[in-house]
C-alpha cells in the first residue's frame, strides 16, 4: 500500500513570510530555544 500525500510547502505571501519569522523571534526569546515553523497547505485537486 503507497501513502499519498495530500499536502505540500505552503506558498506564502511576503506578509506571512513575515508573521512567521517574527513568532520564531519571539519563541526564541520567551525560551532561549531555537524553532523552526514549517508551513503546510493542503494540495488543490
Amino acid at each position: 500500500m503507497e501513502l499519498q500525500s495530500n499536502f505540500e510547502i505552503a506558498h506564502l505571501t511576503e506578509k506571512e513570510e513575515n508573521a512567521i519569522k517574527k513568532a520564531e523571534t519571539e519563541l526564541k526569546n520567551e525560551t532561549g530555544k531555537d524553532f523552526v515553523v514549517i508551513a503546510w497547505q493542503e494540495i488543490s485537486k
